[in-house]
């Protein structure tokens, strides 16, 4: 609820109202400034919110957290749960940088998607007999408001390299520190990529390790990517997810969508991005595998979407529909496939790059849309046709359109044909047939699994038998459409 609104230096009251409500959108905060005509100032708005009311803050209660000993809390933001917590103007069309202050109980830890201000410092807030910590921390770049972050709870930093550490509870951090040593190289890789350093746009990374509710394999907060803690596997097996939220440090954080509509410029880009990281590191045909990978990913949404043929589309209708609502494999797989498929017009990888490089430079700490992207891309490769519309508006794919036709099949078939023996009974396989990229074996239980096949795995083979189990109920959490986009990880997996 509001409380009050003026202008700070004057402390005069500025008139304001809430004319509208929606009943996805929210309510409409109006305040009328026409008394500070030609003047230079800052509203101050004085509000309280609550648990029932901010859907962007979630609590868990000592129980749901590792530790057991302390509650935790957190906010989550995407797409448009900023209003929940904070008057502000929800949209990616808005960049600002930000400051904030929290106050918390001794021994709980803040942490924030900016830099620390300074230690935090000692308050008499209450009078009831405990010690209370305020954390600042600032945040220069600008940043759409879904972008702002806070996590407070029994947490503590472990330092993984000169830019990089982890945040988790006590039980968890060195299994973290562990899990993602390697997150210096992908920052190094990505910066590669995308042709800006990334410590001169954002400074620090740091991961932060939410417990096991959380419902998202990982949020790309600026400065702290929030992962859930049912990430951390002890051999690295979904480390890919951290390559996933760090390409959004130059596609969706540095460079914005500004309108929803255009949901696939933040996470088409990124999952393009991803891919190159992971090719620049494993090799050209793994980047090819996942994208194949990726690309069956599509083609079962479109069919799950067949009832629903406006979201099938790249730039979907949302007048008036929460974001959420739409969001599916759509923008992160067709929006790679568009970008795979200008890679090929324009003359290969290379030639994508030197683009996307300037597309990043001209367009950093902007928003824009599709048809501001288009034209700088026409501008650049002004020889080259590109049937937009049928990609932008059109249902399904594109015709002509086959990445079977060009990309690296090798990986896939690898799959394939374990598979084909495991539904032949397993002879001749055994548990080292596994020790490949972890997203080689989902590929090879979907192709049993999806023909409904009831063939069991070689009794000896424990491992295999334990990432069968693993992969089914991932599976399952697709087919009962569960499945949560972010970073192309199944909320059911949540329930390991």
């Amino acid at each position: 609820s509001i409380e009050r609104v003026h202008a700070k230096s004057t402390n005069a009251a500025l008139p304001w109202t809430v004319p509208k409500y929606h009943a996805h959108l929210g309510s409409c905060l109006e305040i009328d400034i026409s008394s500070m005509k030609d003047q230079s100032f800052v509203v101050q708005i004085h509000y309280a919110t609550s648990r029932t009311l901010s859907g962007g803050i979630q609590w868990f209660a000592p129980v749901q957290t590792a530790g057991k000993q302390h509650p935790f809390v957190y906010t989550q933001f995407e797409a448009i749960l900023a209003r929940s917590m904070i008057p502000c103007q929800d949209t990616p069309a808005v960049k600002a940088p930000y400051t904030i202050e929290v106050t918390c109980p001794d021994p709980l830890v803040v942490a924030c998607s900016g830099t620390q201000v300074g230690s935090a410092e000692r308050v008499d807030l209450y009078e009831d007999g405990k010690h209370w910590l305020r954390y600042t921390f600032d945040q220069k770049m600008p940043i759409p408001a879904y972008l702002i972050a806070m996590a407070c709870g029994a947490i503590q930093r472990k330092a993984m390299g000169p830019r990089t550490g982890v945040w988790a509870e006590l039980p968890p951090l060195e299994a973290a520190a562990y899990e993602y040593a390697g997150t210096e190289e992908f920052l190094d890789t990505a910066s590669k990529i995308a042709g800006i350093p990334y410590e001169g746009l954002w400074g620090h990374y740091d991961l932060l390790v939410l417990p096991g509710a959380f419902p998202y394999g990982g949020m790309e907060n600026p400065c702290l990517t929030f992962v859930s803690s049912s990430l951390i596997t002890g051999d690295r097996a979904l480390v890919d997810v951290v390559a996933h939220e760090i390409a959004h440090s130059w596609a969706g954080n540095l460079v914005s969508n500004s309108n929803w509509q255009d949901f696939w410029l933040n996470e088409g880009f990124t999952m393009y991005l991803e891919r190159l990281i992971l090719g620049e590191l494993h090799g050209e045909n793994l980047r090819h595998f996942h994208v194949l990978v990726g690309y069956q990913d599509l083609l079962k949404t479109i069919t799950d979407l067949k009832d629903d043929p406006e979201y099938q589309k790249l730039r979907p209708n949302l007048e008036g529909v929460d974001p959420d609502d739409a969001f599916s494999r759509i923008p992160y797989e067709k929006g790679c496939c568009l970008l795979l498929h200008l890679e090929q017009l324009v003359g290969g990888k290379d030639k994508m790059l030197a683009w996307i490089r300037k597309y990043f430079a001209d367009f950093a700490r902007k928003s824009l849309d599709s048809d501001q992207m288009v034209a700088h891309f026409q501008a650049f490769f002004p020889g080259v046709q590109v049937d937009w519309n049928s990609w932008f508006y059109g249902t399904g794919l594109p015709a002509g359109f086959d990445p079977l036709s060009f990309l690296d099949k090798s990986l896939f078939l690898q799959c394939q044909a374990l598979a084909n023996k495991w539904k032949a009974g397993g002879e001749g396989t055994s548990a080292s047939d596994l020790e490949w990229d972890p997203a080689q074996t989902m590929c090879s239980l979907d192709v049993p699994i999806t023909e409904n096949a009831k063939h069991s795995l070689p009794s000896d083979h424990a491992a295999a038998a334990a990432s069968a189990a693993l992969f089914c109920i991932i599976y399952l959490g697709a087919k009962l459409k569960v499945f949560d986009n972010k970073s192309h990880y199944w909320k059911l997996f949540l329930l390991l």
